[in-house]
């Protein structure tokens, strides 16, 4: 690294080195500095599902048809997600993008033709209203966990906040309440742990709001 001297002439006061701070590594700092105030739009997007996934909860304890049609809504939602998620990488390591684009068209098709066979099962009565607003949760549970594995692990944290919330529409429907303290705490916590240690956890994307 190169280094500049100063020296007062006059009063002979000792040289001292200064580093001097090359144009790359103002660019590091900036965004090391800026790192520990801004949010990275993936960690927006992991605290939007988790809130989305506790007003899913709430509607299908209120009513399981509009439950049932919230979560298909839901499908595109994390498909779009994920989608931004894998093309802010995309730009970072080179990928291609209609590379990116088919992948995901097949994970989340694969689903959509699942989704249909309980569809199917429904009409052929062997599912309830019920029974198929909760096993379309799974699935889409599922789904998303499989997304946390291969593009980012904050997805395999909303599925397994929806997968709790399933066990407890299923068994504990008078505790639906601990679905939102739950959810209220690993916000509070990706929080906590976003200011406290910065740059510490696992990275998800570079975009920063």
């Amino acid at each position: 690294m190169n280094t500049r001297q100063e020296a007062d002439s006059e009063t002979g006061a000792r040289k001292v080195n200064i580093p001097e701070v090359q144009e790359g590594e103002e660019v590091i700092l900036v965004e090391d500095a800026h790192s520990r105030k801004g949010f990275t739009f993936a960690e927006v997007i992991f605290y939007g599902l988790i809130i989305l996934s506790v007003v899913g909860a709430a509607i299908t304890q209120a009513s399981v048809v509009v439950g049932r049609l919230y979560w298909l809504a839901m499908i595109p939602i994390i498909a779009a997600a994920t989608l931004y998620v894998e093309w802010v990488r995309g730009r970072e390591t080179g990928t291609r993008w209609r590379a990116l684009l088919r992948a995901q068209l097949f994970h989340w098709g694969a689903l959509l033709v699942s989704v249909e066979v309980v569809y199917l099962l429904f009409n052929f009565g062997r599912l309830s209203n019920e029974g198929v607003s909760l096993v379309i949760l799974l699935l889409l549970a599922q789904t998303t966990f499989l997304v946390g594995v291969y593009v980012d692990w904050r997805f395999s944290i909303v599925a397994l906040f929806q997968a709790f919330s399933l066990i407890m529409l299923a068994y504990l429907q008078a505790y639906i309440w601990l679905i939102l303290l739950i959810a209220i705490g690993i916000i509070a916590l990706g929080i906590y742990f976003h200011r406290k240690f910065p740059g510490k956890l696992p990275p998800s994307s570079h975009s920063r709001i």
